[in-house]
């Protein structure tokens, strides 16, 4: 019979492998339109963690409102190990380190699949739409193997 830490291991395994699925498939049905699902996702999740757990994203800017969803994905909700956010002008990024998702990520993009579904970033998206009113889009993503850290970068309007 499996530990509990084997079973949490196989547990995220078969999330990974589902979502990879469920991602690929959506993309394969709709391409780049996928994409439209990035507000419902976040919005859904940023309601269930404000309201369920109690939790709330708060602040005045992007930066702040973003180092609060990085410390509610670390602290709170146990999803990365760690993060960082970037401001560059009307560019940020949000820098997650060991996402619990980089696996179904990583094989995604290797098939040249859009990671649409992406926990840090669809949260990050519906936090700055509702709290600042603020217009963006998503620019691109990169992951560095050495840090196990996906960088999101967004354009804010």
């Amino acid at each position: 019979m499996a530990t509990e830490e084997q079973k949490k291991k196989n547990l995220l395994k078969v999330f990974n492998i589902a979502m990879y699925g469920m991602v690929n498939g959506l993309w394969d049905l709709f391409g780049e339109s996928s994409f439209a699902t990035i507000n419902s996702i976040g919005d859904k999740i940023l309601a269930a963690l404000e309201q369920d757990a109690g939790l709330e994203i708060a602040g005045e800017n992007p930066e702040d409102i973003l180092m609060e969803v990085v410390r509610l994905l670390v602290d709170e909700v146990g999803t990365m190990s760690g993060g960082d956010v970037i401001m560059d002008g009307n560019k940020v990024k949000i820098a997650c380190q060991e996402c619990f998702l980089r696996q179904a990520t990583g094989w995604l993009e290797a098939e040249g699949v859009q990671p649409f579904a992406c926990v840090p970033m669809n949260i990050s998206a519906a936090a700055m739409r509702k709290r600042l009113g603020t217009r963006h889009r998503v620019i691109g993503r990169s992951w560095d193997e050495a840090t196990q850290t996906c960088t999101i970068e967004f354009e804010l309007k």
